[in-house]
């Protein structure tokens, strides 16, 4: 050991807990789709229309085929 007491450690280890806690929420808060619509509704809105958008041109171009 480098001289450090326990108390010291335990301290030391206790903060990279948090650290690494507050890392991982910051991650999964990246991936959840609830979080990134309630950040960003305008880019939420823009995605979900040009899905829509997309299929619509997929069932026209279903329907034009049909014919």
């Amino acid at each position: 050991m480098s001289g450090k007491g326990m108390n010291t450690l335990k301290l030391e280890l206790e903060e990279t807990r948090d650290e690494l806690a507050t890392t991982l929420d910051d991650i999964f808060a990246t991936f959840n789709v609830r979080v990134q619509i309630r950040s960003h509704p305008v880019a939420a809105a823009a995605v979900f229309l040009t899905v829509l958008a997309g299929a619509a041109a997929l069932v026209a171009r279903g329907i034009a085929r049909g014919r």
